[in-house]
């Protein structure tokens, strides 16, 4: 592999683990795990999503996706229904209380917000966009969609 391959797929390996590690914060202070917080961030920008779609959108299996689900249902921050396309289906949506764990997680205490606000006014708007448009470039070559 080249020199510039290696230092691209290190550089977004270390900017994921930064971000898990702040996530793993601010889901540990209101007491769920990162991936419970990031299926309720999921959740939050769209609703009414099949279980399959969600564990696609979170490129993880739907085993892992379906247990964490059940026990986001179980503890009353998610809902599960019947689609209303599809009654063999069913959905997920935000329930209330995962609306406010959510808020919760994600007020002014969170470490996460605090640095990215300051990514945003660090590097500028153009260049964040700039940054967007290449690694989306980056994972459509990756994927072979180029």
């Amino acid at each position: 592999m080249e020199q510039l391959g290696r230092e691209i797929m290190y550089s977004i390996f270390r900017i994921r683990k930064a971000l898990y590690k702040l996530i793993r914060e601010d889901a540990t202070r209101v007491g769920i795990t990162e991936l419970q917080l990031i299926i309720l961030y999921t959740l939050s920008k769209k609703d009414n999503i099949r279980l399959n779609d969600l564990a696609e959108k979170l490129n993880m299996s739907n085993s892992t996706i379906s247990g964490t689900v059940d026990r986001l249902v179980s503890a009353g921050l998610v809902i599960r229904e019947p689609s209303k396309e599809d009654r063999r289906a069913v959905t997920l949506r935000l329930a209330e209380k995962g609306k406010e764990k959510l808020q919760e997680a994600f007020n002014d205490e969170s470490i996460l917000i605090q640095r990215l606000r300051k990514v945003e006014t660090t590097i500028g708007k153009d260049d964040i966009e700039t940054l967007l448009s290449l690694q989306q470039q980056v994972k459509s070559i990756l994927l072979g969609e180029e």
